[in-house]
């Protein structure tokens, strides 16, 4: 992980091949499985259109603590290759109102794939390392589903 001013990016050799990866993008039912900070944490996908200029909305319910909303649109979508979207939090979150940007990119490494997620425009240092830490934890959730048949239903 790096981070310089406002910009936090994660990165996770997979073993997994790019379309596998970018499934887990791609599906509602496989991003309800990884696409959160811990087990502990709860994910409800409550809007999902993947395309480019489409909407998405999740809500994260974490123990002893508030309901979170995260909302935003799909800017770039390159299959297997590069997924940009925006990032926007809804009060009363800390972070409510940061409008962040998420550029995840899918490199072929052998029999794996390196993913990098570049999450930028916070605009407070807080949230890099909120978020960084949400990445980190996230794609451990994300190389467990991959590891197991849950991705090839």
């Amino acid at each position: 992980m790096s981070s310089v001013a406002n910009v936090v990016e994660v990165r996770r050799r997979l073993k997994a091949s790019r379309s596998d990866v970018f499934a887990a993008f791609a599906d509602a039912e496989l991003v309800a499985k990884w696409l959160r900070p811990s087990t502990q944490v709860k994910l409800s996908v409550l809007a999902f259109e993947f395309r480019v200029g489409g909407a998405y909305c999740f809500a994260y319910d974490v123990p002893a603590g508030p309901r979170v909303i995260v909302r935003g649109t799909y800017r770039v979508i390159e299959a297997a290759t590069r997924i940009v979207f925006s990032w926007v939090i809804d009060p009363p979150d800390e972070h409510a109102g940061i409008e962040s940007e998420v550029t995840v990119t899918f490199t072929s490494a052998g029999d794996a794939t390196e993913l990098m997620i570049r999450h930028a425009k916070f605009d407070r240092a807080d949230a890099e390392a909120r978020h960084a830490e949400g990445w980190r934890g996230a794609l451990e959730l994300l190389n467990g589903l991959l590891q197991n048949a849950e991705l090839h239903r």
